[in-house]
């Protein structure tokens, strides 16, 4: 009999020979975009989820520097960018999916994953969407699953050595970085027996500034003639120094063909230093306006003009260190004893976060006659403000306002361990039949602590505080606008880092005691800000194969599961309670224990009409469990009020508090996915997917109402689970090179995304005139843009190799805030961006390449309304105003290196 192994690219058994085949194709032996395209078709075609990939074409040559970047390529995905790469993922409209390397969950700290663009691209092999799930699998969040696949000696056919070497410059902070990557590897055999070991380096170094102009999230009245306006305007630079330093490494041994030994470790490391600055300039207080002009159509709109005296500018400087390490190890093996077959995996996992902000906060000395302007004309749009007579690299034009600081540790371990089994039967329809368990005990803990020294009203220098000071290099590059003011006296980020204990025994001296005798020191955790959790999580599941012909060449195969999952939760904190007629609160330990029993079916199927074209069909059920600082046992609760001692108690009398809620329920959701798939040539394929997600129980932080266990009437603000939502779609996506008509050289990519995602947000106000208020809105899911697109050009001869890569995604909303009577929605307007990717082969080994990113150069730009709405049900009253909310310059990168293989 064959050797019967499990693919861990796909989930589906193969023979040793097709193993050998599917490995060669997407993990290592590719060169070159047409191999890659292969890799990604096998990998779609073969599976028995729903997926998609992105696949290393070659050692170090995922198309972008931040995995992140990469997973935006992805049909379904799409990100938000900030500080020169892509962050916040969502697949499918939503963040919440589970991430997994090699297939076991990762984590950093606290959270329940891990930031994408932590992983070293260059030593990544591939990058796996699952959309759909089966029952062996992880449990998905909601949106599915994010596995990012590293590589093994048994990829390799012996001894190599490759990585590359670069120079990363950002335009916006006009800065380079060194970036390098290594990957050593070798195996050995003797007789039947073979060992293989593998080491990887991983090192980028990324130095961004993101420089913004913004109107302040408020439309105020007082202005001319009873005009409203946006009354702040602020420019702030978000500039950082972000490292990342990895290490993974792996060790197989086969001692016969029938069994295999592994054991693999991952170091992530994340160092972020973040010195970002902020001017912030009220338009509000002054003794009159002069010169302005209305929008268009509405005079009721302030658009610009000059305001004499208002209300004084501040800001301040921040020194922000922020460290994670993340450590991953495990060990494992695969038996095949025959029709049997097993697997096992144990893990550990440790996750550290460290984070310590200081900011120097200033004040201008005196108010300024600002000249402003909401949205100017040309260019980018947006606001713009300048002062008349101001010298921003004058000491004696600024005070000392203050001085904030916090202090946070967050940790998070876990021990996890999987077995599976999978029989070959002899029956035709379902030919084989795979169990399994797995076990997870998790813990996470947060700590945090933060104070503020306030001293305005001394009216100090800023200088006499103890640092450095600099008229800092202004931001803005490429941009005409806010030429007036863009820069000012700062101190520099390493004098307030290199100075914390002068600057605390400073402030101490001003007075400022009331932190204790020791507030030399770092801020000690606050208890209400500091949690654990202890989660133990039990699954098992039974899923089968099945296989038959329905005549013809139609052929029906799949998989079809269900997944028992059983988690326990111990969550403890500390609750502040604050006693009738005021006085110390008293603390109060909390703890907190919870249950959950899933069960969780799954069909996937698939309908082959011909070895080109195939059909899928899937329904799942996924549960996504509540993050855990909303599961936080810590809170408060405030002062009873006066009035609860009335009878009857009067409406809108209630106490009041905040905190997490741990009595939180998973959300769930039921799963339908469809899709067509026709795959014509070795890179060219044409799929259609569609998807529609049936959910209940999001979370989302509201005010609610209810009562204390004495009864009395009680108004928290805490994360809860919200109404049910939907979220309907499609995808289309296809792949060439352009061999059929004799330009074998050419290949392109597309996809097309369409998403209608919204859900039922409650929004309780209390009573009016009698009767409870609560407002059931239907919205828009935040960050979800309706549209997206990728569109990819491929050049590929005689060594040189060149990718041109555009991705657009539609507008999308940021923020809903309901403000009394006034509802603030803000929405970020369409993003496009064009990278660039070259390549030359200058020998067999040796390769120089270069990489343009965000060549537009387009600003992220938002736009602020403000709708007066009436109760109950936020019903517009007439009133709207809109204004442009942000406009933020992102960074442009160029690199170029040498990448080797020996």
């Amino acid at each position: 009999m064959a050797q019967v192994t499990k693919d861990e690219t796909t989930g589906t058994d193969v023979d040793a020979a097709q193993q050998q085949a599917v490995n060669a194709d997407s993990v290592i032996v590719v060169q070159g975009y047409r191999q890659a395209l292969e890799s990604q078709q096998s990998i779609r075609r073969e599976s028995e989820q729903i997926v998609d990939a992105i696949v290393a074409d070659d050692i170090g040559k995922l198309p972008d520097i931040a995995v992140s970047d990469t997973a935006a390529r992805i049909p379904g995905v799409q990100v938000e960018r900030g500080g020169g790469e892509a962050g916040r993922v969502l697949v499918r409209g939503l963040p919440d999916y589970t991430t997994t390397y090699n297939g076991r969950e990762i984590f950093t700290a606290e959270t329940r994953s891990v930031a994408l663009q932590d992983f070293p691209s260059g030593l990544i092999g591939a990058i796996e969407v699952f959309k759909t799930s089966t029952a062996d699998l992880v449990e998905p969040g909601l949106a599915g699953v994010i596995n990012v696949r590293s590589r093994r000696p048994f990829d390799f056919d012996g001894f190599e050595v490759a990585g590359s070497v670069w120079g990363l410059y950002t335009h916006q902070a006009d800065e380079i970085a060194p970036n390098g990557n290594i990957l050593v590897t070798n195996r050995w055999s003797s007789g039947e027996s073979e060992f293989g070991a593998l080491i990887g380096f991983s090192y980028t170094n990324l130095k961004y500034l993101d420089s913004t102009r913004s109107n302040t999230d408020f439309v105020a009245g007082g202005g001319p003639d009873g005009t409203r306006f946006p009354d702040i305007q602020r420019i702030t630079y978000g500039e950082g120094d972000r490292e990342r330093p990895s290490i993974n490494f792996a060790l197989q041994w086969s001692p016969n063909p029938d069994l295999e030994l592994y054991v693999e470790g991952l170091w992530q490391g994340f160092r972020n230093r973040v010195s970002d600055r902020e001017t912030s300039v009220p338009l509000w207080g002054g003794s009159g306006f002069s010169d302005f002009e209305t929008q268009d159509g509405r005079p009721d709109l302030l658009e610009s003009g000059t305001v004499t005296n208002p209300f004084r500018p501040d800001g301040f400087q921040g020194g922000t260190y922020n460290k994670t390490d993340t450590y991953q190890v495990a060990i494992g093996g695969s038996w095949d004893a025959g029709p049997l077959q097993v697997a096992a995996d144990l893990a550990y996992t440790d996750s550290t976060f460290t984070g310590s902000t200081a900011s120097v906060d200033f004040a201008f000395a005196e108010p300024q006659t600002v000249t402003f302007d909401t949205d100017i004309e040309g260019g980018d749009g947006g606001p713009e403000f300048s002062f008349a007579n101001f010298d921003p690299s004058n000491p004696a034009n600024y005070v000392y306002r203050g001085f904030y600081e916090e202090a946070q540790q967050a940790t998070g371990q876990d021990i996890q361990a999987r077995l599976d089994f999978d029989y070959e039967t002899d029956w035709a329809i379902l030919p084989t039949i795979e169990f399994g368990v797995r076990y997870t005990d998790r813990e996470a803990h947060r700590e945090f602590g933060n104070r503020y020294w306030a001293f305005e009203d001394r009216r100090l220098p800023f200088s006499a505080v103890p640092l450095d000071y600099q008229l800092f290099d202004p931001g803005f590059r490429g941009s005409n606008a806010q030429s007036g003011y863009r820069n000012w006296l700062s101190p520099t980020y390493e004098s307030i880092r290199d100075n914390l204990v002068e600057l605390r025994q400073f402030n101490q001296g001003l007075g400022g005691t009331a932190f204790g005798v020791n507030s030399d020191e770092a801020p000690p955790p606050d208890p209400l800000q500091t949690w654990d959790a202890d989660e133990q999580n039990f699954a098992g599941y039974l899923q089968s194969r099945f296989e038959f012909d329905l005549g013809g060449d139609v052929i029906v195969d799949g998989v079809i599961g269900l997944r028992y999952v059983k988690t326990e939760l111990d969550l403890s904190g500390t609750q502040l309670v604050i006693p009738a007629g005021g006085g110390t609160g008293v603390l109060t330990p909390t703890t907190v224990d919870r249950e959950f029993e899933d069960w969780l079916p799954n069909v996937n199927a698939r309908i082959r009409f011909t070895p080109e074209f195939q059909a899928r069909l899937a329904y799942t059920q996924t549960r996504t469990r509540p993050n855990f600082i909303d599961l936080r046992a810590s809170g408060t609760l405030d002062q009873p009020p006066t009035c609860l001692d009335q009878t009857p108690v009067p409406e809108n009398c209630f106490q009041t508090g905040g905190g997490g809620n741990p009595f939180l329920d998973p959300l769930l959701s039921d799963n339908f996915d469809a899709a067509l798939e026709y795959y014509f040539s070795r890179t060219g394929f044409i799929t259609a997917s569609v998807f529609h997600r049936e959910m209940e129980g999001f979370i989302e932080n509201s005010v609610f109402q209810g009562t204390t266990p004495d009864g009395i009437p009680l108004r928290l603000n805490a994360p809860i689970n919200s109404g049910s939502g939907k979220i309907s779609g499609f995808e289309l996506q296809a792949s060439t090179f352009f061999d059929f008509i004799g330009l074998p050289q050419f290949g392109v990519q597309g996809n097309l995304t369409h998403l209608d995602a919204s859900a039922d947000f409650s929004y309780d106000e209390g009573f009016v005139n009698g009767e409870r208020r609560v407002d059931v809105v239907n919205r828009e899911l935040l960050g979800v843009s309706d549209w997206s697109y990728n569109l990819i050009g491929m050049f590929e001869a005689e060594g040189l190799s060149a990718r041109l890569a555009y991705n657009w995604r539609s507008d999308f909303p940021l923020t809903y805030q309901r403000r009394g009577d006034h509802l603030y929605t803000e929405e970020a307007d369409s993003v496009s961006r064009l990278d660039l990717s070259v390549s030359y082969d200058l020998f067999d080994n040796f390769t120089i390449f270069g990489d343009w990113t965000n060549i537009l150069g387009d600003p992220f730009t938002s736009t602020l309304t403000r709708t007066d709405v009436a109760p109950p049900n936020g019903e517009p009253t007439g009133f709207v105003a809109t204004f442009p909310r942000v406009v933020r310059y992102e960074e442009t990168t160029v690199s170029a290196g040498i990448r080797f293989r020996f």
